[in-house]
């Protein structure tokens, strides 16, 4: 059969009614909520959560897709399982390493837009595995299914590489950013064999963060979000998807472990918000004491910026400004010929040129724990 955006397999049409009649069945039951108000919250639910393809390659500005860097990266691609779908994951070699970084992807992008933060690893000694989550990019998956998919994925990619006879020598570390942040730091709990790990704007709950979120972006609309998502079905859904998974968070996996952690976070992030979706302003329910926080201010005080330098955030703004201008000359949308020729226009290296003092002091953290 064909696999469904909900982690599992369908056959015909009408398996699939029949299984959605089940999972509306079982919310009921659960919830006591009337057939139509689940069936409604959950085409809203599941709409936010749609498949991800990478974007044309000619419209990317910066060092983003593999093909700007093949010449001196080099990586094998491969598959590897996370429940019934089929994950694509890419290796990074680097010469008598004898550590690797496993790096996990935000929301809305892949293994590749991080390039430069593995090219950064590697340079300085470490081999990198990397892949795209469910429903993104190369990987399997008609849909991205929630908030705990990156710690599904994560597991299942700790497992693999556990049990690889290459992979499974190497001292493992943990980079993630938002999404993959949560993944990172949440996954502590689950394998014990991490060696350090380091969030960029991680959130600290992939149960919590969706009504989080709702009430962020609605404020005085929030009662109409609690209609459209009642409470009950949001618990009862997600438990249904992701089942234990949901008991997890940021805050449980740092403390259930005695490894350094670093958590870094924008204090004007809008997508995970710095008073109160990021791990940061859980630091008080954090108990354990080798971690290390990093507050993004200014340039660097947001959700993408801070993974940045200085010159880069300046350069992209100054990118987004000249196409502004392009498009306000031509007084249209530039054509995908014309968005090409400006593309190659950029200065990509510069583009997406890295934030050197995060990096480095995550580098350093990482080779103390090795000595």
């Amino acid at each position: 059969g064909t696999r469904n955006g909900n982690g599992g397999y369908s056959g015909a049409a009408g398996k699939k009614a029949n299984a959605m009649g089940k999972t509306v069945a079982g919310i009921a039951l659960r919830t006591g909520l009337q057939g139509g108000t689940i069936l409604a919250a959950k085409a809203a639910y599941d709409s936010f959560f749609k498949r991800y393809e990478k974007r044309d390659i000619n419209t990317i500005f910066g060092e983003f897709d593999y093909s700007r860097v093949e010449e001196k990266l080099e990586r094998t691609t491969f598959f590897f399982p996370s429940g019934p779908w089929k994950l694509q994951g890419y290796f990074y070699p680097c010469d008598g390493a004898k550590k690797m970084v496993v790096v996990c992807h935000g929301m809305h992008a892949g293994a590749d837009d991080y390039i430069p933060f593995i090219e950064f690893f590697v340079r300085n000694g470490y081999a990198v595995f990397t892949y795209d989550c469910q429903g993104t990019y190369a990987s399997e998956g008609d849909s991205t299914v929630g908030m705990c998919t990156p710690l599904v994925n994560l597991d299942h990619a700790l497992t693999y590489i556990e049990n690889d006879r290459q992979l499974s020598q190497y001292k493992l570390y943990l980079f993630g950013h938002s999404w993959g942040g949560f993944a990172a730091t949440s996954v502590l709990s689950l394998h014990k064999n991490i060696c350090g790990c380091a969030a960029i704007a991680p959130f600290n709950s992939g149960y919590t963060l969706f009504v989080e979120k709702g009430e962020q972006y609605m404020g005085p609309f929030s009662d109409m979000l609690r209609i459209d998502f009642p409470k009950e079905f949001l618990n009862a859904y997600q438990t249904l998807l992701f089942k234990d998974y949901t008991k997890y968070s940021a805050v449980k996996g740092i403390n259930s472990t005695d490894i350094p952690v670093y958590i870094a976070h924008g204090n004007r992030d809008f997508v995970i918000s710095f008073g109160h979706q990021s791990v940061i302003s859980h630091k008080a329910e954090i108990r354990q004491k080798n971690v290390t926080y990093y507050v993004g201010t200014d340039a660097h005080a947001g959700h993408n910026t801070i993974l940045h330098s200085l010159r880069a955030v300046d350069y992209q703004k100054k990118v987004e400004k000249d196409l502004k201008q392009r498009k306000k000359e031509y007084d249209r949308d530039l054509t995908r010929e014309e968005m090409a020729e400006f593309c190659n226009g950029v200065d990509h290296a510069l583009y997406s040129e890295i934030n050197m003092e995060m990096m480095q002091d995550i580098l350093n953290m990482f080779n103390e724990v090795l000595a």
